[in-house]
């Protein structure tokens, strides 16, 4: 039986919630229970999006936070948004669980339940039970979408956070490779090529599926990237949006560039400005990637 008297704890207040954690040393993989305040703007903009969401809806909307860590998006998305009806807490820690429980009684919270299973087969095991689905993992969720696009229903929200910023942004160009399926371009703008490299990973994957995306908010802050995607269903829908996948072909002389739609057209060798040779990147997502709609909806 897991003792929370045997950690010594800190306390920390986030938008209206309070909860608690063990003290470590530094944000990582190897802390107790996983807390990372520099997270905490992630946080205030989802609460943001989901209450838009659960406005459109006009009913209460059931919440999955897929990586539970501490508890503290789980339990701020039931405790400081209107209209929510189920909140699942999941991750596979015995002891993330302990401390999630905890953390929804300090803040006299129902409706909330919490879960230990592998990601992947907690999706698999409640495929369209959720109208929200949170993937917001330690470094990169590519190993996780496919799950997420079995599970995701008709007009449900999917919203994804990536950490692995050196990869998106063409740092480290092998890994985007070999977890997007994409070669990265690290450029001026290496930032919005890693969201729309991401948005497109996710559509591809939802593609099998036939379902396909929109994307209602994209950002980059600090180390992470994050999506906001609208989900629908239909071949015939999921095919049309597969046409914004595409290229982006740049020249890294005169800083020249341009886009090529389609997955298996032909991109130009030679900058028409100055003659040198052009750099791919992509597969990618070359479609919108806000929707200024939604950012006056609760103002």
């Amino acid at each position: 039986m897991i003792n929370l008297d045997d950690y010594k704890l800190k306390t920390i207040e986030e938008g209206l919630t309070k909860i608690q954690f063990p003290e470590y040393e530094k944000v990582s993989s190897d802390a107790p229970v996983f807390y990372n305040p520099q997270m905490e703007l992630n946080r205030d903009i989802s609460i943001l999006a989901l209450q838009t969401y659960q406005n459109e809806q006009k009913r209460e909307i059931n919440i999955c936070d897929l990586f539970g860590g501490s508890g503290i998006r789980g339990v701020r998305y039931k405790n400081e948004i209107d209209g929510v009806g189920k909140v699942y807490i999941n991750d596979i820690s015995e002891l993330a669980n302990r401390f999630e429980k905890h953390n929804v009684e300090l803040n006299s919270l129902e409706d909330i339940e919490i879960h230990q299973h592998d990601a992947s087969m907690f999706l698999r095991l409640n495929r369209g039970e959720f109208d929200v689905i949170d993937i917001d993992p330690f470094g990169t969720p590519s190993p996780f979408l496919d799950s997420a696009g079995y599970c995701a229903r008709r007009e449900s929200l999917l919203c994804v956070t990536a950490t692995d910023t050196s990869a998106l942004c063409g740092t480290y160009k092998e890994p985007c490779i070999r977890k997007y399926n994409s070669k990265p371009y690290k450029s001026e703008y290496c930032h919005e090529t890693g969201i729309r490299i991401l948005a497109g990973f996710c559509a591809m994957t939802l593609s099998k599926y036939a379902k396909c995306i929109e994307v209602l908010l994209s950002h980059s802050t600090e180390h992470y990237m994050r999506l906001y995607l609208k989900i629908k269903k239909g071949s015939k829908r999921t095919d049309e949006t597969l046409k914004n996948m595409g290229y982006i072909s740049h020249c890294k002389e005169c800083l020249y560039r341009e886009t090529s739609k389609g997955l298996a057209t032909s991109t130009p060798d030679i900058c028409p400005e100055c003659g040198q040779k052009l750099i791919q990147a992509g597969p990618l997502w070359l479609g919108n990637i806000q929707n200024k709609e939604i950012y006056h909806k609760n103002d």
